[in-house]
């Protein structure tokens, strides 16, 4: 019965309140976690598996767990601009969240890994990891993805790639390859409608290239996870892939961006535990 946990939380954040933050510290303490407060990602890969309670949304959870690593177990106060993971867990107050940690209520799902980056939601690359890139200049949450897909979609050029998995095969040119592990990714698109995080399975989205208006049918469409028949859509749930783009360019995982030239996928079957 974990009775301390670490509080982790990002203040350079948009949606940073240190009044918040100090609130939720105390209402943890009062209902008997012993709580130590963390705001520099370093300082959590020195750490002792413990209870990681994190503050913010997929980018900040991102950090976390490619500090910390997978010896912790996670919650998540679903406070950033991008909470994608989170919409697939239901929403706890902090006493309720207080009493599943103190039980030791630990459920395991399964965890990217992209070129041994950790992505707890969804990796990828093409116009996705673009959009990502532009994402991180926008302030307003409401139009942190939309803006940027609305300025860029009908301009950007796809890329050639080559893509191998077992029983699949793909080399030509894409819009997009992502790989999720949630159901949403984007801020609210439903990206991966038939995805499950206890498949042992990543479900990979593979976007060839397309006409303007079934560029449009499909941005619309995905809004309500009705895009998988659409001709450019290839759909597969995969267990590993490894993606070959001509240069090096960049990929997001969970919002992150970096950059390669060759991607290895894989899916880490029950290695992400989570109390939520």
């Amino acid at each position: 019965m974990p009775a301390k946990a670490v509080f982790f939380y990002n203040p350079n954040s948009g949606r940073y309140n240190a009044g918040r933050i100090a609130s939720w510290q105390a209402e943890f303490t009062f209902f008997g976690i012993e709580i130590q407060g963390i705001s520099n990602p370093e300082e959590l890969t020195s750490l002792q598996p413990t209870h990681i309670i994190v503050a913010g949304g997929d980018g900040t959870l991102h950090v976390a767990i490619n500090h910390a690593g997978l010896k912790h177990t996670y919650s998540i106060l679903p406070v950033g601009s991008g909470n994608d993971f989170a919409a697939g867990f239901k929403r706890l107050s902090v006493a309720d969240l207080a009493k599943k940690i103190l039980s030791d209520s630990i459920i395991y799902y399964d965890i990217l890994r992209i070129n041994g980056i950790y992505a707890h939601n969804v990796c990828g690359t093409g116009f996705e990891s673009f959009v990502a890139g532009k994402a991180r200049k926008i302030r307003f949450a409401a139009l942190k993805y939309i803006l940027p897909i609305a300025r860029h979609m009908f301009f950007y050029k796809p890329m050639h790639a080559k893509i191998t998995a077992e029983n699949y095969k793909y080399e030509g040119l894409i819009f997009m390859i992502t790989m999720g592990n949630g159901k949403r990714s984007g801020g609210g698109f439903r990206m991966f409608p038939k995805a499950d995080l206890k498949d042992g399975k990543m479900d990979m989205i593979l976007i060839k290239k397309h006409s303007v208006v079934q560029r449009l049918l499909y941005v619309f469409l995905v809004n309500f996870g009705k895009h998988l028949h659409l001709k450019p859509v290839e759909f597969k749930q995969l267990v590993s892939c490894r993606i070959e783009l001509e240069e090096n360019y960049s990929f997001q995982a969970d919002g992150d961006l970096y950059a390669a030239q060759v991607l290895d996928v894989s899916v880490l079957q029950n290695q992400l535990g989570m109390i939520m």
